[in-house]
């Protein structure tokens, strides 16, 4: 449904892709087969993992991923040759990619994604694989870590589209979904990609009665079985949540409940206990209490140690901006080229690349993740009495083609059971040092310092 609202084209994408690709078309390099992989080299929020996400998004795009008449037409004043442009817009992708299912943990240099395909070709897609996976990773990333310290029947709405980045507002709602938010404030989000969209209210709708009451009285005959009452245009404690009783009261003897209460300001260690206990005494228990205001994983896992009785936690800002990253840093690299497995030497250990085509496998041991696997792609795998190896990217598709619909609820759900198996100490905020364990296979590691060797040698006796 996405690309009814959204169109691209294969302009989309930086400009020395282009270039790269009409200088391997007009030395007839075009076609050789070539191997890509996405990795990162480092985990955001100085955190431990990343939640995969944008695999659906993406391929949605690659099957507008075309150049017609009038994208070959700009790159001719551009200065493009024109059989490269014939070529360009009369050949198909041909790239097939292979990448774990949406909602998998994954961590720093692991080959997540393999692309294969004309060289030309793959290396178009650098741009548009990297916009998308990078965002949409990084914001699913964020909400799971929100997610994990919240407390059993807590709830994550996302309010974030008025802060977001332009249009990538709707992308980023999306991934808050995959990563834990239980719905959005989004509409457009939530037509496109079939996700619980809703929200309450602003302080505008009671600043343009003559009282707090009155706009209370009023939005509850409007929506009486889905109303929450935003309790602090004024004074939370002495006229909001006074009133929001008075008008649950009214709801009761109609037939209706009062959904919530929502805290936008103060101090919530004190507002919120106050607040719920007002509630109580007026045998209002069942009402929800809604908290937002800069809202992120530091402040929900404050409010619960501390006793905050928050029922739902509206996350805005600090979700759909990914703060305190910008960016997840990760990088499309060439490892194959015609079959020989090529290599990214650096004066950075950290920055050399993992050479040829790979496979990358997960160990489990007793329903919990022990480490990560990457080997050869020729090379047998040593199996180990005491684990079960499956393998990660387990989503193999060729770039246009349709995917396998999955509904966000079930993306979410494997994000959530998958996370739950990693070791407590990966999953716990500000826990830095402790690293996910990922492996290389003695020989992938031999072919690595062998190349690496190769090419110092040769740019030392060049």
């Amino acid at each position: 449904m996405l690309d009814e609202y959204v169109k691209l084209n294969g302009l989309y994408t930086d400009f020395y892709e282009l270039t790269m690709a009409q200088g391997f078309f007009k030395t007839n390099r075009h076609l050789e087969e070539a191997v890509f992989d996405y990795f990162f080299r480092k985990n955001p929020f100085n955190g431990n993992f990343v939640v995969f996400a944008g695999t659906k998004t993406l391929q949605t795009f690659l099957k507008q991923f075309t150049y017609g008449g009038k994208q070959t037409a700009w790159l001719k004043e551009q200065g493009f040759d024109s059989s490269f442009l014939n070529w360009l817009g009369s050949s198909p992708l041909d790239v097939h990619i292979e990448a774990p299912p949406e909602g998998t943990p994954v961590f720093p240099f692991e080959p997540v994604m393999q692309i294969k395909g004309p060289l030309a070709r793959c290396l178009l897609l650098e741009t548009i694989i990297l916009n998308i996976i990078n965002f949409e990773s990084l914001i699913a990333t964020k909400a799971a870590r929100m997610k994990s310290v919240m407390k059993p029947g807590q709830k994550l709405i996302d309010f974030g589209l008025r802060r977001a980045h332009g249009l990538a507002g709707v992308h980023a709602s999306r991934a808050a979904i995959i990563g834990g938010c239980d719905s959005s404030s989004n509409v457009f989000s939530a037509a496109v990609h079939n996700h619980a969209s809703g929200g309450t209210h602003a302080h505008a709708w009671i600043q343009s009665f003559e009282s707090e009451l009155d706009a209370f009285s009023t939005y509850a005959q409007l929506y009486p079985d889905s109303c929450i009452l935003l309790v602090d245009t004024y004074d939370t404690l002495r006229i909001g949540v006074p009133s929001a009783i008075k008008t649950a009261k009214r709801l009761e003897q109609k037939g209706h409940k009062l959904l919530g209460v929502r805290v936008d300001s103060g101090d919530f260690t004190k507002i919120v206990p106050q607040t719920r206990k007002m509630l109580n005494e007026a045998g209002l228990d069942y009402v929800k209490i809604v908290v937002s205001d800069n809202i992120d994983e530091y402040r929900i896992r404050e409010m619960n140690e501390k006793g905050v009785p928050a029922d739902i936690f509206g996350v805005g800002t600090r979700l759909i901006t990914a703060k305190d990253d910008a960016a997840l840093g990760g990088v499309y690299k060439i490892s194959s080229l015609s079959g020989r497995p090529l290599i990214k030497v650096s004066d950075d250990a950290a920055k050399m690349s993992l050479p040829g085509m790979k496979k990358l496998y997960r160990a489990e041991r007793e329903n919990h993740f022990s480490h990560d696997l990457i080997t050869c792609d020729d090379e047998p795998l040593h199996l180990h009495n005491d684990y079960t190896f499956r393998p990660v990217r387990t989503v193999q598709y060729k770039a246009g083609e349709e995917l396998r619909d999955e509904s966000l609820e079930m993306i979410s759900k494997r994000r959530k059971e998958q996370l739950s198996k990693l070791d407590p100490d990966i999953m716990r905020l500000g826990n830095k040092g402790q690293a996910y364990e990922v492996v290389l296979s003695e020989k992938l590691a031999t072919l690595q310092r062998s190349l690496a060797r190769k090419h110092k040698q040769n740019n030392t006796e060049n």
